[in-house]
């Protein structure tokens, strides 16, 4: 990161690139640039290079509550057009079960979205003590949930699926 006089970041440095194992320039070096700009917004992700060093350098944890992670899945499923329980538009948000019967906490969503389509998923936070939970297995034990599964009945998963490592505040934690 590159800084001002008054030790505000200013841009970044990109890397030197086209260096050996041993860091010895080869043929094809190009030196770092400097990327400055009035503003500059990281987005790195969780725990990310760039954000760790910032943190660190500015004190920004100091008094602050320790971070909080949490994995993600969400799959996206297409429903047939006469599907009884679609409906564009509905929002559906839980938090607990099936989770907080494991000792653990997360939140759910899922949302019909347009083109008969339902995006489903569930948010399990990192702090369990239990070392046999198995976030992907939770996940699956709430889509078959009697209230959910009726929205995903007779649909085809497997347009989207994926999963994500999120950085979060404690908003929902008790």
């Amino acid at each position: 990161m590159l800084y001002d006089s008054e030790q505000r970041v200013i841009g970044l440095q990109t890397t030197d690139m086209g260096l050996d194992k041993q860091g010895e320039k080869k043929p094809t070096f190009e030196p770092g640039i400097n990327l400055l700009a009035k503003y500059t917004v990281f987005a790195e992700g969780s725990r990310g290079h760039l954000g760790k060093s910032l943190i660190n350098k500015f004190s920004l944890d100091k008094n602050k509550q320790p971070q909080h992670y949490a994995l993600g899945f969400k799959e996206l499923w297409q429903l047939p057009e006469d599907h009884p329980h679609y409906s564009k538009g509905k929002v559906l948000h839980g938090v607990g079960w099936p989770l907080s019967e494991r000792g653990t906490t997360g939140g759910s969503f899922l949302y019909h979205l347009e083109s008969n389509q339902v995006a489903v998923g569930l948010i399990v936070d990192l702090n369990y003590a239990n070392p046999h939970l198995n976030p992907f297995e939770e996940f699956q034990r709430f889509k078959h949930h009697r209230a959910i599964a009726k929205y995903l009945q007779g649909g085809e998963r497997g347009v989207f699926w994926g999963s994500r490592y999120y950085q979060r505040w404690n908003t929902f934690t008790a």
